[in-house]
């Protein structure tokens, strides 16, 4: 009798425990091996490289949910019917419901686009209908299966101290790893080649919005348990990591992190009355710095002179590396296709966009097509519609206010900080399968802690 009750007890908890263990195992593959990994060819091939290592990683993991599954399905331990399924929409959370609506929307994009040779793998990003579909399926997976454990953060450490390593040395020069062809470096960008090139991730706008993932993170986890040593590691590789993102020079990447930090530092203040003085000082710091801008003379020039500039009315298309004349550009086509957009990753086929670049002045021989908003929610509504930026959004707020009210737990601390922080750069900046895969993770692993959350109350 012993035997078979322990037996049960034992068989019980390896079905409640297996699909958390698989889950653990692709985090950690996805945090650990997947930034670090470029491939051959170096940056030349770097985004395909990614995305055949994404599509190999996250089809396995899926896979192997599926034959899992199959097994208990042939085992009768899972009886299938129409209320089974109802059951199992019940138990979804909010975010769940809305993002599985996103994806219909998407599917009913590409089936509307009149790019359907396109639509799949997208135009030349692999952004297509086939990524949304992985990106939105680790989501499910990660926040039904998956559990946030400090050491995914240590797992972590190994690509962030591996891209600081390799990015100082680029920086100064050099070409560890060749990554660069031969006759190139760092400084060769948008000079000898088309764009800038940092680390393992690929373009230095991705290596910022890796960083705005991996910062915060490591900052608030180290915040709530700065008593034990091994965070420090984390710390350090934070403050290593921000200096590397100021010397890139990537504003989307700076503005993420400060406005991240403006409103993480409040949840760590003590009391209401802490905050509301907050509140207060921010508004004033913001008021003057408002005002600050409304009297600046030299408008146009840098990232400050730009903003003060269009707070002046006089934007120009050239301001933010020319990505006022691509939002003005792709309004209007939002406007065209305002249901369902043009399909997923379709962009590039009906913007008539491109930009030569210039050093000191004087063109170089590098004409640049422009395929994407270079404002993902911008992106999101030309590509497959405004009802579907509006799911996404509103999922986004639901999982936001969770975590305003929740953040005294640790798991929904970190991994909100790091959602909130990627959410705001990528408003000056783009999905790609480089670095959205770890976004889709971190978002997951929020969804499930409010989750747990919401069932103990």
């Amino acid at each position: 009798m012993i035997g078979k009750n322990f037996g049960a007890k034992l068989h019980q908890a390896f079905t409640q425990d297996t699909l958390s263990a698989i889950t653990s195992c692709f985090i950690v593959v996805m945090f650990g091996f997947f930034p670090s990994f470029w491939g051959p060819g170096g940056y030349t091939n770097i985004t395909f490289t990614k995305y055949c290592c994404l599509l190999i990683c996250s089809g396995l993991y899926l896979l192997v949910l599926l034959v899992y599954w199959l097994v208990k399905l042939c085992r009768r331990e899972v009886k299938p019917s129409l209320r089974s399924l109802l059951r199992v929409w019940q138990n979804f959370s909010a975010v769940q419901k809305l993002l599985l609506a996103y994806a219909l929307l998407c599917c009913l994009s590409a089936l509307a686009s009149p790019y359907p040779q396109l639509v799949w793998w997208g135009e030349g990003r692999y952004e297509g209908l086939a990524t949304v579909l992985v990106y939105v399926s680790i989501f499910m997976a990660v926040s039904s299966f998956g559990r946030f454990k400090p050491y995914y953060l240590y797992v972590l450490l190994l690509p962030v101290f591996l891209n600081i390593v390799i990015s100082l040395l680029q920086l100064g020069g050099g070409n560890p790893l060749a990554l660069y062809p031969s006759y190139l470096n760092y400084y060769d960008g948008n000079i000898l080649y088309s764009g800038e090139f940092l680390g393992t991730i690929g373009n230095t706008g991705l290596l910022s919005a890796f960083f705005c993932l991996v910062i915060p993170a490591f900052v608030c986890y180290f915040a709530r348990q700065y008593r034990d040593w091994r965070c420090y590691a984390l710390l350090a590789a934070a403050i290593v990591s921000f200096f590397v993102l100021i010397r890139s020079g990537v504003a989307a990447g700076l503005v993420g992190l400060t406005v991240g930090l403006v409103i993480i530092l409040p949840l760590f203040l003590p009391n209401k009355r802490a905050r509301w003085l907050y509140l207060a000082l921010i508004i004033l710091l913001l008021a003057a710095l408002l005002l600050f801008l409304w009297q600046y003379d030299d408008t146009g020039n840098g990232l400050l002179g730009e903003a003060a500039a269009i707070l002046q009315g006089q934007a120009e298309g050239s301001f933010g590396s020319n990505r006022i004349t691509i939002w003005r550009e792709t309004i209007p086509l939002i406007g065209e296709r305002p249901l369902l957009g043009g399909g997923p990753d379709t962009l590039g086929e009906r913007l008539d966009l491109y930009f030569t670049r210039e050093v000191d002045g004087i063109p170089t021989a590098y004409r640049t097509k422009v395929d994407m908003a270079h404002n993902d929610y911008l992106n999101i509504a030309a590509n497959t519609g405004i009802p579907s930026l509006l799911l996404y959004v509103l999922a986004l707020a639901i999982s936001f206010i969770g975590w305003l009210k929740n953040s005294r737990q640790t798991a929904v601390l970190v991994c909100g900080a790091a959602v909130l922080c990627y959410c705001v750069q990528i408003f000056f900046s783009f999905s790609l399968c480089i670095t959205a895969p770890l976004f889709w993770i971190f978002w997951g692993l929020l969804d499930n802690a409010l989750r747990i959350k919401k069932n103990a109350r």
